[in-house]
């Protein structure tokens, strides 16, 4: 089975929220910078357009491990990141310096068409569950990129169950696959880290690349080629494995879920035009 992609998306600029811009947050944002670029090279007719929500600080811990130098303490992760890259690429992207919940009290009004998730509690996801599954105005996907030390996942999920253009089974999102992310009974470990050394015993130094480019792949392949064969990954850096998670019923069902009626209803929509471009016509 495959997943094609959402064809509003083909034809205006893509509106992106990155939610997090921490140790996976400040490596997808880099990501989507080349991303942006990528699309329009092959033809799409406006790129991405990334707001990015953090409401942290800089800190030491987050130096070396994550994307930030010494000259960043004290500083927004959202503002540093989207100022460094704005000035590289010339983009007009935005930062918001405001946790993801509050972003109508910042002022922002425009919904996403996609939603990148890089947060590191239970609690985050719960709020971004009940903000996006089901709303009449949805973004049409969710990518939710989580890691512990040595463990990740990456999956893509589509929140919006009406109106759907692009056929086929509805993607399952990641508090589908994974309810036990929706138990508020299971604490989180928000203990803060006051060092790198002790950020790196909780996580590995290299998991955060490893699964950002995991998820970066999955958005480049579905914006260059329309369509996709796995809509996630999961992946264990002491093992050396990891494993794609198929666009498949039977698939899905061994974590537990099963589509029901809305889940493969889709709206009455103009036929998909390809992208103008992929890298097997480049």
């Amino acid at each position: 089975m495959e997943h094609r992609i959402d064809p509003a998306l083909l034809e205006k600029r893509v509106m992106v929220h990155l939610v997090g811009v921490g140790g996976n947050g400040a490596q997808m944002a880099a990501c989507l910078a080349r991303l942006d670029i990528a699309m329009r090279a092959l033809g799409h007719p406006g790129g991405l357009h990334v707001m990015a929500f953090d409401a942290g600080r800089v800190s030491e811990a987050n130096v070396g491990r994550q994307l930030y130098s010494r000259a960043d303490l004290g500083q927004y992760k959202s503002v540093v990141t989207v100022h460094r890259l704005n000035l590289f690429y010339g983009f007009d992207w935005e930062a918001v310096p405001a946790r993801y919940e509050d972003r109508k009290e910042a002022g922002v009004s425009i919904d996403p068409d996609v939603v990148v998730s890089c947060v590191d509690t239970r609690a985050a996801r719960r709020a971004l569950h009940e903000a996006l599954l089901g709303a009449d105005n949805a973004p049409a996907y969710w990518l939710d990129l989580g890691n512990k030390e040595a463990t990740a996942q990456v999956l893509l999920g589509e929140p919006r169950t009406k109106k759907r253009c692009a056929g086929g089974l509805r993607l399952p999102c990641i508090t589908e696959l994974f309810p036990e992310l929706l138990d508020p009974s299971i604490p989180d470990d928000n203990t803060p880290s006051c060092s790198v050394r002790m950020s790196l015993a909780s996580q590995g130094l290299f998991i955060n690349d490893v699964v950002v480019r995991m998820g970066a792949q999955l958005l480049y392949e579905l914006f260059s080629q329309g369509r996709l064969r796995h809509h996630g990954v999961v992946m264990n850096l002491e093992s050396k494995r990891c494993g794609p998670v198929d666009v498949d019923a039977a698939v899905w069902a061994r974590y537990g879920f099963v589509p029901d009626a809305a889940d493969s209803e889709a709206a009455q929509c103009e036929p998909m035009n390809q992208p103008a471009a992929t890298p097997a016509d480049a």
